[in-house]
């Protein structure tokens, strides 16, 4: 007969499943007092109850792992960006495997995934780490041991990665809700971590480039078709992706205008990031200037046709790996640069000048193709005066930190 009695020390849910085999299963806790334990498990064994009328009732034991979720998530999500799906394949990979794979999905709760937040913080947790030097020794064939385990040792998981984390084992979790592998979605309701830096002390900061550094990383950048996507980026605010996929049918140098249509991705034109980045761009007489210079020498494609505005010799898109270890890199080290610095930072750097200049928030936005002027500004707001910070946040509701 189902009910719930006292078995060793804690209250249960004692029933029988549809196969007739009994089931001694406790309620998830903590709880404050013995009333809301008792509560707990009369609910839990009503619905295990219900679960077993209705003949769709999955015993733990049967329930899918972790690792085994993680498999059918990712052949679910078939329309994930390739670059996308390797940061998930990634993640999944490095972090969340070693950790929860062979635990069953239905077992993990909020305090597990809380704990696993907490050790990340502190570096790599024990399990990750040797998943991590195993890792690291079969990919290196002449690495030792010590060595792989120092690397381990130092290493550390950024705030925003492990907010990725927590985001996809959420998406994980809730899959596992939809297809009934699991009761509720235990990353759900588990905190993301903030970031602690005031507004103008973030890194962000550190990734924008000063008026004079600009001249000097485009002086260092060879002449042609690297210089101008330089100077391109900094006046326009666009993506490298973008950029590289950019025709000459997409610019309207008499109205002083791009259109950003495509992006250049894995070696395939896609569509643009998201919906909203798809937009127009106003540029500044000095670069309407120089592409109409370009065009008289630009390459053209196999057929003879003029059509990507940043193309190599052959007239095919530019190599983003290749501009970046072999020309942009280089550029930062002669124009005496030497922090780190990206190429999507020459967009940050678009942005922040812009801003700073008095530039209305809401037309940056629009050129950086942000789904909306909030994204902006939390990104940004370290650009604007402190005036025009008070303003735009109630004007946008965003909560702007202040020192």
């Amino acid at each position: 007969m189902a009910r719930v009695r006292r078995y060793r020390g804690r209250l249960v849910a004692d029933y029988r499943d549809q196969d007739g085999r009994r089931r001694i299963e406790v309620p998830r806790g903590p709880f404050a007092t013995a009333a809301d334990e008792r509560i707990a498990a009369r609910a839990l064994l009503n619905k295990r109850l219900d679960e077993v009328q209705r003949g769709v009732h999955q015993p733990i034991s049967t329930r899918p792992t972790f690792g085994e979720v993680s498999a059918r998530f990712m052949e679910a999500k078939v329309n994930l960006r390739p670059s996308t799906r390797r940061g998930y394949e990634s993640l999944i990979a490095l972090y969340l495997l070693p950790r929860f794979g062979e635990q069953k999905v239905q077992s993990i709760g909020p305090d597990d995934i809380e704990r696993f937040r907490s050790e990340l913080r502190n570096g790599l947790p024990r399990v990750v780490a040797e998943a991590f030097i195993a890792r690291q020794l079969a990919a290196n064939r002449g690495w030792s041991q010590a060595r792989a385990k120092l690397q381990a040792a130092h290493k550390q998981v950024g705030r925003r990665t492990i907010n990725k984390i927590l985001t996809l084992m959420s998406s994980l979790l809730a899959f596992a809700c939809r297809r009934g592998w699991c009761d509720f979605n235990a990353a759900e309701h588990v905190e993301r971590i903030r970031d602690s830096a005031s507004v103008e002390g973030r890194a962000l900061d550190d990734a924008v480039l000063a008026p004079a550094e600009i001249r000097r990383l485009i002086e260092a950048t060879p002449e042609g078709v690297c210089r101008l996507l330089v100077q391109t980026a900094v006046l326009s605010g666009g993506r490298l992706s973008e950029l590289l996929a950019l025709r000459w049918s997409d610019t309207d140098l008499q109205g002083k205008q791009i259109y950003i249509r495509r992006a250049w991705r894995e070696r395939q034109y896609t569509l643009p990031k998201t919906r909203t980045s798809t937009r127009k761009i106003d540029l500044p007489e000095l670069l309407v200037r120089e592409l109409r210079l370009w065009r008289l020498r630009c390459p053209k494609a196999a057929d003879g046709t003029l059509d990507l505005v940043f193309a190599n010799r052959e007239g095919r898109p530019l190599s983003p790996t290749n501009f970046s270890t072999r020309t942009f890199r280089p550029a930062l080290k002669r124009a005496g640069i030497a922090r780190r610095i990206r190429f999507h930072d020459l967009r940050h750097t678009h942005a922040s000048l812009q801003l700073a200049q008095g530039v209305d928030v809401v037309r940056v936005s629009r050129a950086l193709g942000h789904a909306n002027v909030s994204t902006t500004l939390n990104i940004y707001a370290h650009a604007l005066p402190r005036e025009e910070q008070r303003q735009c946040g109630q004007t946008c509701g965003v909560h702007l930190r202040r020192e």
